[in-house]
């Protein structure tokens, strides 16, 4: 992105946040690798903190793979107040076959020193595990392995736009079992953490059904600016060259398309036809406009990776949740009944 199109975006985002009287303003960095441009991250993060009129509650995310990460870097960023997310597969063996470098060879080495910035910084940063076809019988090794690097916030996710087969589905289940066996071990123990595929299904039945206002809401609440300045919907369609349906405008062109936006916005509305008369529909993901396109290329089908995958992974969630409520086990109760909890699990981490 070139400095006169980044100046144009932060006008743009500006004019749209007091237009829309917004209450708080998330900031994500995204890539590729957004460090890669750390210099223009860093002026676009001051030029937002610098705007004196800017009365909504600021925040700052980047997400990184690590490759380029040093504690100057990290010192820059604590001081921005940018949180910082990293990318991490797993154990070496697992994230060098599916992160490889320019040259083709895996990264690990790089980021095993990222990790030790990043908590060493940050000990409540937040680690994304991506599971593909390939790692799909290796979830458990990798959340441990993470664990015992000193991780306690794990996004664990799949790979939607792999070709996943039924063999690769089973291998997860059995691997999603002994990832809920480590759980319910670790709750046992008393260990605070935070693991999204298994606590957003537990949270999904004690808190009941995903309300509407967490949600993406598809292009408005949330949009993602290209690096040429074209505005879409979510940063699974900036790549989306070619077509056109999916740019919803440009920062440099008079801003949103309001027919474009409206159109993208009302295809991706849940649930799906599909999905009438499913027990896990209030559950599950298929809501997620970003990962059914990622999975099927389409915004107005719900992805059948997801369907197979909340099918797998909700009854295996349930059925551990369900023993560990039975035991009245008093980290599960508190993690999970406690509305206070997120904020003293981070208390007592920093602390």
């Amino acid at each position: 992105m070139q400095i006169d199109t980044a100046n144009a975006a932060i006008d743009f985002v500006l004019s749209e946040a007091r237009k829309s009287n917004v209450q708080y303003l998330d900031i994500t960095f995204f890539g590729g690798e957004p460090l890669i441009e750390s210099e223009l991250l860093f002026l676009i993060a001051d030029r937002f903190r610098n705007e004196k009129s800017l009365d909504q509650l600021l925040s700052f995310r980047l997400s990184t793979n690590g490759t380029l990460l040093t504690e100057h870097l990290m010192e820059q960023m604590m001081q921005r107040e940018i949180y910082v997310s990293l990318s991490v597969d797993g154990p070496p063996d697992i994230h060098d076959l599916q992160r490889v470098n320019v040259a083709g060879k895996g990264s690990s080495q790089a980021v095993e020193k990222a990790i030790q910035v990043l908590l060493k910084a940050n000990p409540c940063a937040n680690v994304t595990c991506v599971l593909t076809p390939t790692s799909a019988s290796r979830a458990y090794d990798c959340i441990d392995w993470l664990f015992n690097k000193g991780f306690r916030y794990f996004n664990l996710t799949l790979d939607y736009g792999a070709d996943w087969t039924m063999s690769d589905m089973k291998k997860l289940e059995s691997s999603y079992r002994e990832l809920g066996i480590w759980y319910e071990q670790k709750i046992s123990k008393n260990h605070r953490f935070y693991l999204s595929c298994f606590d957003e299904r537990i949270r999904s039945r004690t808190m009941g059904k995903i309300s509407n206002s967490e949600k993406c809401d598809l292009g408005f609440r949330q949009f993602s600016i290209a690096p040429d300045g074209g505005l879409y919907p979510c940063t699974q369609f900036v790549t989306t060259a070619g077509l056109p349906e999916f740019l919803i405008g440009h920062v440099k062109q008079g801003g949103f398309n309001h027919d474009c936006r409206k159109y993208v916005h009302n295809c991706s509305e849940s649930p799906k036809p599909e999905c009438k008369g499913c027990a896990l529909t209030d559950r599950c993901a298929s809501w997620c406009s970003c990962i059914n396109f990622a999975s099927t290329g389409s915004v107005t089908s719900a992805s059948p990776v997801i369907c197979h995958h909340e099918r797998v992974l909700i009854p295996i969630v349930d059925e551990m949740a369900n023993r560990l409520w039975r035991k009245r086990n008093r980290m599960f109760l508190h993690k999970h009944y406690n509305p206070s909890y997120p904020l003293i699990d981070f208390l007592e981490h920093i602390v």
